[in-house]
């Protein structure tokens, strides 16, 4: 078997029956495998499986047990050599499957490979990155990422200094879309269950690189990406869920001290926006989102001043 592809599905019926025809219409010459663990969608989305597309292999968990646990459970089943994670919410472009698969037989020590990434509008996502630190914290926290970008130093994490049309090094990657071999997976493990939402694919390609695989950047395989529709509305959530997740990342990886501190610049840089969206408030500069309330950056702050080390997470 050439490739697997694993998916993990919640509450995306829609998005995910036009992902599978993606894949269909896509796939080339490649013996392909496709396997879909659904987090108890109440959507229909299992029925819908069953009915249109039933080549394709089905775990139905009878709870949310989030993306890395949904994944694992779909590698473990995965007979390819090529192993792809893929976000129900993804469209594949013509030639993306036999790219990442060409590329990852290209490569001995790759860790894994992740396509170009793009939105519906065809506006670039930027999906590589080099690994967290305090200092790129600060720099996010005092915006200075915005200010900087064609920075190597500035726009260091989204490596937005970078030619994103050109092949490249990147210490991690999007598990929107990460084609893996089998014997870097093998090697490094599963994806680490206490990360319920975001925060898995950089744990898992910073295993990788203290292993001595590679992440590499491939633009000629191009991937359409519907982010976020899982979760779309739960805005506030997902802000407090990557958070979560940032935090158990720095404690795990680089110790309680540096989660501290990291704690610390999220604390501040959100208590300044804090402030300011207050004080702006009664003036009618209100911006829509609901990311830029006042009481978001007050869920924030609390959540940064918590102190605690995110454990298994669970969701229903």
């Amino acid at each position: 078997m050439d490739l697997s592809i694993c998916i993990v599905s919640y509450n995306c019926r829609d998005l995910l029956a036009a992902c599978l025809r993606t894949i269909e219409a896509t796939a080339g010459d490649l013996s392909c495998e496709v396997i879909v663990t659904d987090n108890a969608s109440g959507d229909g989305t299992v029925q819908m499986l069953a009915e249109d597309f039933p080549h394709v292999q089905v775990i139905a968990n009878g709870g949310n047990a989030g993306f890395a646990g949904g994944t694992n459970q779909a590698m473990a089943r995965a007979t390819g050599d090529v192993l792809l994670m893929l976000n129900p919410d993804t469209e594949v472009r013509p030639g993306a499957l036999t790219a990442l698969v060409e590329f990852v037989r290209s490569q001995p020590d790759l860790g894994a490979v992740g396509p170009r990434l793009i939105g519906p509008d065809g506006e670039l996502q930027l999906s590589c990155h080099a690994f967290p630190t305090v200092g790129r914290a600060l720099i996010a926290q005092l915006g200075l990422h915005r200010l900087g970008a064609r920075s190597r130093w500035l726009g260091a994490y989204d490596m937005t200094w970078s030619d994103h049309a050109q092949t490249m090094r990147a210490d991690w990657l999007s598990g929107a879309a990460m084609a893996i071999p089998r014997n870097a997976w093998e090697a490094v493990g599963p994806l680490d269950e206490h990360y319920f939402m975001y925060f898995e694919d950089v744990d898992w390609c910073y295993r990788a690189a203290r292993a001595g695989y590679r992440c590499w950047y491939l633009p000629e395989a191009e991937v359409v990406h519907y982010e976020g529709a899982s979760w779309a509305d739960m805005q506030v959530e997902r802000v407090l869920a990557a958070h979560r997740a940032n935090f158990r990342f720095f404690r795990k990886n680089r110790g309680r001290a540096i989660e501290i501190c990291v704690r610390a610049l999220v604390a501040g840089g959100t208590l300044l926006r804090g402030i300011f969206w207050t004080l702006a408030w009664p003036f009618g500069c209100r911006v829509c989102s609901p990311l830029n309330r006042p009481a978001m950056h007050l869920a924030v702050l609390r959540e940064a001043l918590a102190g605690r080390a995110p454990g298994p997470q669970t969701k229903t």
